[in-house]
């Protein structure tokens, strides 16, 4: 993605943001990206260069923790709703009313709170992998009660979970990065099931440096960007993100938040990975099921995890469709 078009703003609460933006011809919608863990803003460059040429206006944030954004390391201020503040900030910062908001990953959290407490700023939300996120106490109990997990689906698909939220934990990550990638982008996602889906499985990978193959799409610049990225800004900022989600002030955040809000009446698009052994496309379903009350759309890929990147184009393609037949 083009550096020149990367920008910065500083929120209310603090923090300087960079943020990639393109501004959208007359009569485009403004398209609003959000990544997870552990990337940054340029895992939707494929999908940045499909939708720019189109005209379609498009504002990539490298979140909190991450990329050229601020990095602080204390998880309470990755709160969901300073989260989602920080975000309608940079739409002020650009005159921005309403956004399509499209969330992967972490970044399905980030825009489920902006639904929650910025709902005027949304006309319309998509969800990658990852579906809306209730605020609710459903991922903190699923973590801390890994049988949960296990008799729903038949295995823990949390385990790795508790040991990101170690203390030791983002030392090891960057002492063994390489081993890292190769854990996070496994050639074959059953990987995921075997190791990070069982306690003790993940910290045993990284502690032995084990490695495996890439998957094609993980290229050597790709590989070279992600790595010289997270040891540039470190692993503890964007841990953070997984430790807030174990802190009773998330539940306290979550309680300020009106009962309504809870619910999704835009229109919403769920982009299910079928080969996604961590982020289930049932739970999603299950999230949609209960929550979207506006006209639910969904669609499936057959990838893992990493859609954004291993099927770039069949996913713009299907963005673009159900954009362009939104009523809205």
């Amino acid at each position: 993605m083009d550096e020149a078009l990367y920008k910065q703003v500083k929120t209310q609460r603090g923090f300087t943001y960079s943020y990639y933006f393109s501004p959208p011809s007359p009569g485009k919608p403004v398209l609003f990206f959000s990544h997870g863990f552990p990337n940054s803003s340029h895992v939707w460059r494929e999908q940045v260069a499909f939708f720019k040429p189109l005209g379609y206006g498009v504002v990539v944030p490298d979140m909190l923790g991450y990329g050229g954004t601020d990095k602080p390391t204390d998880p309470k201020l990755y709160i969901g709703t300073g989260l989602a503040q920080d975000v309608a900030d940079i739409f002020d910062a650009e005159g921005l009313t309403q956004v399509i908001a499209i969330g992967h990953d972490w970044g399905s959290y980030l825009v489920s709170r902006i639904l929650n407490s910025h709902s005027s700023h949304v006309a319309a939300c998509a969800f990658v992998a990852v579906g809306y996120v209730a605020p609710d106490s459903s991922y903190r109990y699923a973590v801390t009660h890994p049988e949960f997990m296990t008799q729903m689906v038949g295995y823990d698909t949390t385990a790795y979970v508790r040991f990101f939220i170690q203390p030791d934990a983002p030392e090891i990550l960057e002492k063994n990065i390489d081993s890292f990638l190769c854990l996070g982008y496994p050639e074959k996602p059953e990987i995921w099931k075997d190791h990070m889906c069982v306690d003790g499985g993940a910290r045993a990978w990284l502690e032995s440096n084990r490695k495996n193959p890439l998957p094609s799409y993980m290229t050597p610049e790709i590989v070279e960007h992600e790595r010289k990225a997270l040891l540039k800004g470190g692993l503890t900022a964007p841990l953070c993100w997984y430790k807030i989600m174990l802190d009773d002030a998330k539940d306290a955040d979550d309680a300020t938040l009106a009962p309504e809000a809870h619910y999704v009446a835009q229109p919403l698009l769920f982009v299910a990975c079928t080969r996604d052994v961590v982020c289930l496309p049932v739970l999603g379903d299950t999230s949609h099921s209960k929550y979207a009350k506006g006209v639910l759309t969904r669609k499936e890929i057959d990838g893992d995890h990493w859609a954004l990147e291993s099927h770039p184009a069949e996913l713009s393609a299907i963005l673009n469709e159900w954009i362009t037949g939104l009523q809205i």
